[in-house]
């Protein structure tokens, strides 16, 4: 077996129609104080000009495939990163921008094979509440995320976490060659809380690192997802439900979000994404939708 050298880094960017940011997210990885070993592009057909600029980068490896979203990217990526002899990769999208001395601080402030970067605002600000601290598949009756990052937790010290999301962490190689790859099957959304909760049952901690720095440079917001992603919110919350939950998780809770998501619903077609995701999510059926 071919010896892996115990600190090749390799970063992954998962992009799709984003080009200025890309750029962006690609400026601030050559700014680095410690810089990856190699960078990967996973371009999502994008035709918006991003596979003729990456293509003009000689030092980046690239990679166009179909456009099999976010989940799709990070796996290809993560395969792609392995056979490339990378020790740890560092996952991000396209439109995040690490600190210059990012990457450094994951390497040295943390202990454990998950760590992943205390992202900021657009604004500076602290991002908040989509880390999870705790997920919940017990109780039917409350919430998946049982308690995400607040401001309460953060203490100048790294905070354990049972969900990261896959802007910014870095995780060690042999966390991927015991549980796989992030299933691609998700397309978009909870693919990142998917492959982290098999991560922590198979004994692999994460921590958030407080000192390590990254930017979103655009803004979150739960509350504006466009009608056609509501599909994939309610049917990955299902999968994941129905995949890790107790048994009466697993049976009730799935319908309680469905009426939730229902009510805050402003429009017939979401109303209909969201009744087909809730099928389709009880079924075991993933992948792209085909419109």
């Amino acid at each position: 077996m071919q010896k892996i050298a115990s600190d090749k880094v390799i970063a992954v960017i998962v992009t799709h129609n984003r080009l200025p940011l890309l750029q962006k997210t690609v400026a601030a990885i050559y700014r680095q104080t410690r810089k990856p070993d190699l960078i990967i592009a996973i371009n999502n057909a994008s035709d918006d000009g991003t596979r003729e600029w990456l293509a003009s980068c000689s030092d980046i490896m690239t990679i166009t495939q179909p456009n099999v979203g976010g989940a799709g990217g990070f796996c290809t990526g993560m395969q792609t990163a392995c056979a490339q002899d990378a020790a740890w990769i560092w996952c991000m999208d396209d439109d995040v921008a690490p600190a210059d001395n990012c990457l450094e601080n994951l390497l040295a402030d943390g202990r454990f094979p998950i760590r992943t970067p205390m992202r900021n605002t657009p604004d500076g600000g602290l991002h908040l509440g989509t880390d999870t601290i705790r997920f919940n598949f017990s109780n039917p009756f409350a919430g998946l995320w049982a308690e995400t990052l607040a401001l309460r937790h953060i203490e100048h010290k790294n905070i354990m976490l049972e969900g990261p999301t896959f802007e910014g962490p870095l995780i060690r190689r042999d966390v991927i060659e015991t549980i796989g790859l992030p299933d691609k099957g998700f397309f978009i959304f909870a693919d990142d809380s998917d492959f982290f909760i098999r991560a922590g049952r198979a004994g692999f901690q994460s921590e958030l690192i407080v000192s390590a720095i990254l930017r979103r440079m655009l803004p979150f917001s739960m509350q504006k997802t466009a009608e056609w992603k509501r599909y994939y919110e309610m049917r990955n919350i299902v999968t994941l439900d129905r995949r890790y939950g107790s048994p009466a998780v697993r049976l009730f809770r799935p319908v309680f979000y469905m009426i939730k998501l229902l009510i805050a619903s402003e429009s017939g077609n979401e109303r209909r994404e969201i009744i087909k995701g809730f099928l389709h999510g009880f079924q075991g059926r993933l992948g792209r939708l085909q419109q």
